[in-house]
């Protein structure tokens, strides 16, 4: 079953940011914004590296997949910041979100928004009983975001074993919220 359906554009309470699925004319958006923010993303996401043409931003961050949805963040009609995925998992009923943010747009509640709307999205359109944000241990901004949005701390992960990044183990926290939480 997949999941490509026509998602609306889902506004962040500012009414100036949303979230719309990437299409394939943003990619050279998505490209130059990982270009301008390539060193501070390099710092948090593993395979950062691997990502050196806009081919490669298709393939990996700018195509949907089978129960995986890629929007990119965006402010002011004509600027992308940032990029999340929403992505469901059918066998158990639950959703995951990622996410960053272009450093220069971090401190103005854009992802914590952001969040907020794919969560209710995974659990109004999909059903969803559980959602999940997987982040880096030592990445505590990341990490600050669920924790604001009242998500459950499940510890690291079983699940994903600890990942080297930029020279440093990072092990992986698993946060989650239940529909009734």
């Amino acid at each position: 079953m997949t999941m490509l359906m026509n998602i609306p554009r889902l506004y962040l309470p500012n009414r100036e940011a949303y979230l719309e699925l990437i299409q394939p004319d943003q990619i050279d958006r998505l490209y130059e914004l990982i270009e301008l923010n390539r060193d501070y993303l390099h710092r948090h996401i593993c395979g950062i590296d691997v990502l050196r043409t806009r081919e490669d931003v298709q393939k990996r961050w700018g195509t949907p997949r089978e129960n995986s949805l890629p929007f990119g963040l965006w402010l002011n009609e004509n600027q992308m910041v940032g990029r999340c995925r929403l992505t469901r998992n059918v066998e158990t009923n639950s959703a995951d979100i990622g996410y960053w943010l272009g450093e220069s747009f971090q401190g103005q509640g854009l992802i914590t928004a952001a969040v907020e709307q794919l969560m209710k999205f995974a659990f109004e359109q999909w059903n969803v009983n559980r959602m999940e944000i997987h982040c880096g241990d030592k990445n505590l901004k990341s990490r600050a975001i669920p924790e604001r949005l009242g998500f459950f701390n499940g510890g690291m992960s079983s699940t994903y074993p600890p990942i080297e990044i930029n020279g440093q183990i990072v092990h992986t926290i698993v946060y989650f919220k239940n529909r009734s939480t």
